[in-house]
């Protein structure tokens, strides 16, 4: 069976809760078509065990942040969306072109309706659509190509912590729980034994250029290990290349983490079970939804970017912060299953 998966290239979370299902459909024996943006693709090939069929294509507008910040730049982002709609047509016929047997869409809409349009079965993979990130700042004329398109999915597989707007959107759905890339525990432990004191393992997001103020941690007795754009102040840190691959093998061998909200990071840190802060970004819904979500299983605790400032501070709450203990598996083979049974 001929498979193509079409996945967002906004940020580096799409592309990185899909490689292990890709591995998985393709140690069934399918044939993989891969669509997305050029620094995903280059991603993916570090993780899949065999080749894909590439077809690199800037599948959605995603969302512009303020230089400087995590804020949400909503004129940047509509003229991001107005120019990417102008491109659909062009998209749609890429996908149609690709004669494939099955789509998988995470989450980019124009590749629903072209299964729609040429009657091949397609499902879409979802903790939340653009529908939940635009639909506060987006005229309706933007948003109706956006409502139409999501409304093309004949199978939607639902996410752990998928938001009430999705989960609305969609009343009948498969729950698939949490996926990620395996942990390695041998390199988890390896990365432990280079510290002598806890580690806090801070992800901030590909997706964004970064905060504009140093953060000081020299003083704290914790070795702080970024794989974001931070101004890290300390002897006590490290800054990952942004080509380190495996980085799942960071989260689980931290004794703390803080983090945007972005699901694939979040899941990663579900799985492993580690003490976590994670950053309110109070004009991004999808994060919002899911800090209180998690803040009501007692999963994790909310900082704000100020808080930020006083790292010290920070520390001390997720010190005092004992978790629930609630263990959760990675579905990525049952999701494997379920598009290709």
């Amino acid at each position: 069976m001929k498979i193509a998966f079409f996945i967002s290239d906004h940020g580096f979370g799409h592309i990185m809760r899909n490689v292990a299902v890709i591995s998985a459909v393709q140690k069934m024996g399918h044939e993989v078509l891969l669509v997305t943006g050029n620094r995903q693709m280059a991603m993916a090939r570090q993780y899949l065990p065999q080749p894909v069929r590439e077809i690199i294509r800037n599948t959605d507008a995603g969302l512009e942040v303020i230089p400087g910040t995590l804020s949400i730049d909503t004129e940047a982002t509509t003229r991001a969306v107005r120019r990417h709609l102008l491109r659909w047509p062009e998209l749609i016929a890429t996908a149609k072109d690709l004669h494939a047997d099955r789509f998988v869409v995470d989450i980019a809409p124009w590749a629903l309706q072209a299964a729609k349009e040429t009657g091949t079965p397609c499902f879409l993979m979802a903790s939340f659509t653009w529908l939940d990130q635009y639909g506060w700042f987006l005229p309706e004329e933007l948003l109706a190509p956006y409502r139409t398109a999501f409304a093309a999915a004949d199978r939607v597989l639902m996410y752990d912590l998928a938001n009430p707007p999705t989960k609305n959107r969609y009343p009948v759905h498969t729950d698939v729980g949490f996926t990620a890339r395996p942990f390695h525990e041998d390199a988890a432990a390896q990365i432990r034994s280079r510290h002598s004191r806890k580690i806090v393992f801070l992800s901030l997001g590909g997706s964004n250029i970064g905060l504009d103020f140093e953060i000081d941690v020299s003083g704290l007795p914790y070795d702080f290990i970024s794989a974001g754009t931070l101004r890290l102040a300390g002897a006590n840190t490290e800054m990952l290349d942004p080509s380190t691959g495996n980085t799942q093998d960071y989260v689980k061998a931290a004794d703390f983490c803080i983090s945007k909200a972005g699901w694939t990071t979040v899941s990663e840190i579900m799985l492993a079970g580690v003490r976590t802060a994670l950053l309110e970004r109070n004009d991004t819904p999808e994060d919002t939804m899911t800090i209180a979500e998690l803040k009501r299983r007692k999963a994790v605790i909310s900082i704000s970017t100020e808080d930020l400032k006083d790292m010290k501070k920070v520390m001390e709450r997720l010190e005092q912060y004992s978790g629930t203990g609630r263990h959760y598996s990675n579905n990525y083979r049952k999701i494997a299953l379920e598009i290709t049974g």
